[in-house]
């Protein structure tokens, strides 16, 4: 039974770990590409770039929708990882740091 606890605790310790770098890697490339479409959309004249959005109407309405997409997909990604964290850290005593139940 300890062997199969700590393989248990070491399981979920990489799932929570795992999710949780997954949530931040998609809610940044998702950040970047949001100042990266504002920059686009709104042109910046000290640089002399033109809005894409005078060119490219389509551009607007399809990143919106990605961007949208993006961080629906962050937030369940944020979800999953309050799960995988509950998991994991509902096999720790809530009275002593880092202690297991049971011991």
């Amino acid at each position: 039974m300890k062997d199969l606890t700590a393989s248990y605790r070491c399981l979920a310790w990489g799932i929570y770990l795992l999710d949780q770098a997954a949530t931040y890697l998609i809610f940044a490339a998702n950040t970047a590409a949001a100042q990266g479409s504002i920059l686009a959309v709104t042109g910046e004249k000290s640089f002399q770039w033109m809005k894409l959005c005078n060119t490219y109407t389509r551009f607007c309405h399809q990143i919106g929708g990605a961007l949208l997409c993006g961080y629906i997909a962050a937030i369940l990604m944020i979800i999953t990882s309050s799960i995988s964290a509950y998991a994991l850290f509902r096999l720790y005593s809530p009275k002593q740091f880092l202690l297991l139940k049971g011991k």
